[in-house]
């Protein structure tokens, strides 16, 4: 559980990064994704967690 807190603590931080250093280049890319269908947004969201998966998994392996 400590750990999950930590990974989960950590993309907080990686989030609002580039929300706190350049919020207007934040603004603009929030408005071109939202341009995309729903559809392209939920697959690049797959995407994401898949890879999240498979860097968890190889992290697993690693360490």
């Amino acid at each position: 559980m400590k750990a999950f807190l930590y990974v989960l603590g950590f993309c907080f931080v990686l989030e609002g990064l580039l929300p706190m250093l350049a919020p207007d280049l934040w603004k603009r890319a929030v408005r071109f994704i939202s341009r995309f269908p729903s559809e392209k947004i939920r697959y690049i969201g797959l995407e994401s967690v898949v890879l999240g998966l498979v860097f968890v998994w190889a992290g697993s392996l690693l360490f």
